[in-house]
């Protein structure tokens, strides 16, 4: 946990507010393109699920980001511990829910969890942009 707190500490508020924001329209747009191509092919409840999915995704990062925040303002005695605790009850209950909507509708069950997938790697994807020095994503070779 050190190590992740770390590295947000390196990077400004600023920074992580953008990185999420740019995620969040990065999953509205593959929500948006779940939901049409589900659609077109037949299972609409797998793009509804996705949507789901992606919903618990920025859910679940928020609240991740929350609980770090919180946690580096107060010094605990065993922050790590917390952050696990908390990290666990969220792995609990976002697995509960896609279990639930498997049982309700397979389809919805595996759009959800794909949903997820996609969510973090749209998160790491961010990321990794952000922590590349300046003109490194223009694609421009030297």
């Amino acid at each position: 946990m050190d190590r992740f707190t770390t590295f947000f500490e390196q990077l400004p508020l600023p920074e992580v507010a953008h990185l999420v924001r740019r995620t969040v329209y990065g999953g509205i747009v593959v929500g948006v393109a779940t939901l049409v191509v589900s659609a077109v092919l037949g299972y609409p409840l797998v793009g509804v699920g996705g949507c789901v999915g992606l919903g618990l995704g920025l859910g679940n990062i928020r609240l991740l980001t929350r609980s770090v925040a919180k946690l580096s303002s107060r010094s605990e005695a065993h922050p790590r511990r917390q952050v696990a605790s908390r990290t666990l009850a969220r792995l609990v209950l976002t697995t509960a829910i896609v279990v639930g909507l498997a049982f309700a509708s397979v389809q919805l069950g595996f759009g959800a969890a794909g949903g997820i997938v996609v969510f973090y790697f749209l998160y790491m994807a961010s990321l990794v942009r952000s922590l590349l020095p300046p003109g490194a994503t223009t694609g421009v070779a030297r």
